[in-house]
């Protein structure tokens, strides 16, 4: 059965590091210098000064901007650092602290794309579909997300589950590019349509309060 969605204006949400590349893309545009204070201030909504810090030194160690200006450590600056636009892309690079790529919720982006690729699916055709070279999505995690979206009315039944046999789906509801996410409260987000959607009833919510 799937849950009605809360009807709260999401749509074209962004992270805190998604709002800091964005800003970059804009005071970088045609190779000018910029610094931190600027790329906050083209923040929108603000984005804290320690957020805005940390993924700049994760993208000048990934070679994304360049410092050109400023001496000093992090903790210490002598003259302030300024920077320059050096690869330039659309989406908000993720990488860590050592400027290196990370695959962190890469995996449910990859199902969500295999889901719009294949026609009838069972989770274990997800977690076959989803992993590729360094993403690995393992059938629990395919089993889970597919529950999951099915109860948010994503996907439909094609045929029920049987002992031994998972039941297989096919999208029913494709939203746009990002893959909705289930978050810790169990809720679905979905940033294409800016909806939630609850997977517990009021019952049951109140069930796990004894």
């Amino acid at each position: 059965m799937s849950r009605k969605p809360i009807n709260v204006e999401l749509r074209g949400l962004k992270t805190p590091r998604e709002r800091v590349w964005n800003a970059i893309l804009v005071v970088g545009a045609g190779g000018a210098q910029f610094d931190r204070d600027t790329i906050q201030d083209h923040c929108s909504p603000m984005v804290n000064w320690t957020q805005v810090d940390d993924y700049t030194d994760d993208l000048e160690k990934g070679g994304f901007i360049q410092r050109v200006q400023g001496t000093g450590t992090r903790e210490v600056l002598q003259t302030a650092l300024q920077f320059t636009l050096v690869k330039a892309q659309g989406i908000a690079p993720r990488i860590s602290a050592k400027g290196e790529k990370v695959t962190q919720g890469s995996g449910t982006e990859s199902m969500w794309r295999a889901m719009k690729v294949l026609g009838t699916f069972d989770h274990n055709d997800i977690a076959r579909a989803a992993t590729m070279g360094s993403i690995v999505v393992k059938p629990q995690t395919a089993k889970s997300y597919v529950a999951h979206l099915a109860r948010a009315g994503y996907l439909i039944m094609v045929r029920p589950s049987k002992p031994g046999i998972p039941a297989k789906h096919r999208l029913g509801k494709n939203t746009g590019m990002h893959a909705p996410a289930i978050t810790r409260m169990k809720v679905v987000f979905d940033r294409n349509t800016g909806q939630l959607a609850t997977l517990e009833t009021a019952q049951e919510v109140c069930d796990a309060l004894e």
